[in-house]
């Protein structure tokens, strides 16, 4: 985080720069980065949070709901039963022959 100098080019959109030179384009408005690992995981990667810290803006409310709690608990909310016996276990859902 401290090695990203970061400027503004508009309200909502930013330009980090890392200590090599390199830049990337970050919209807040949009919860967009130019690397997209914003938008791959749902999470603000390095160079949002580089435009977030010194704002003081909380940067968990730029993160995907998907990462709360309240949906965390739904999704894991019932038991997943182990299969033991790898006879069970069907055709399809092997991901490793058998050693």
């Amino acid at each position: 985080f401290g090695q990203y100098k970061v400027e503004g080019t508009t309200v909502k959109c930013f330009v980090t720069i890392s200590g090599s030179g390199q830049k990337w384009k970050v919209n807040l408005a949009k919860f967009e980065c130019q690397c997209r690992e914003w938008q791959l995981t749902g999470l603000p990667y390095v160079h949002a949070v580089c435009v977030l810290i010194p704002m003081r803006h909380p940067w968990i409310e730029y993160c995907s709901e998907y990462h709360t709690v309240a949906k965390y608990v739904p999704t894991y909310n019932l038991p997943i039963h182990a299969i033991e016996d790898p006879s069970e276990w069907g055709e399809n859902t092997l991901c490793y022959p058998h050693l």
